[in-house]
């Protein structure tokens, strides 16, 4: 498994990264859940040399509070798990990335799926 700095990620997500790896409960679990669902809609692609999948943090956490119970299900916890993914990946801002904000402040995160990058999504966990 990688190494991952601490001075290549923001303070506040390393500890998130920490608890991926550690694989406590809900990140690690918001992780799982993503990977499998990248995985899938990449298949569904077919031969498709990459596909952009878009995570909306409020519909994700309505996908998976039936199946996640914890009181540290929130969107800003969901926010900053999937960046800690995304950092400790060590996914590229802007290459393998974005983030887009609507105009009320709520964020979107578009990830560029190929088979490169799940492997280094995958590396995380």
């Amino acid at each position: 498994m990688s190494e991952v700095k601490g001075m290549d990620i923001p303070i506040p997500l390393i500890n998130y990264v920490n608890l991926i790896r550690k694989k406590k409960s809900p990140y690690y679990d918001i992780v799982r859940y993503l990977l499998r669902d990248m995985e899938i809609h990449y298949r569904r692609a077919g031969g498709a040399p990459e596909v952009i999948y878009t995570i909306n943090p409020r519909q994700l956490q309505k996908e998976i509070e039936n199946k996640i119970k914890s009181e540290k299900l929130t969107t800003i916890n969901i926010c900053r798990t999937i960046l800690a993914l995304l950092y400790g990946s060590n996914l590229r801002q802007e290459k393998d990335f974005y983030v887009t904000t609507s105009s009320r402040g709520r964020r979107n995160y578009h990830i560029r799926i190929t088979q490169q990058t799940l492997m280094s999504l995958y590396r995380l966990i």
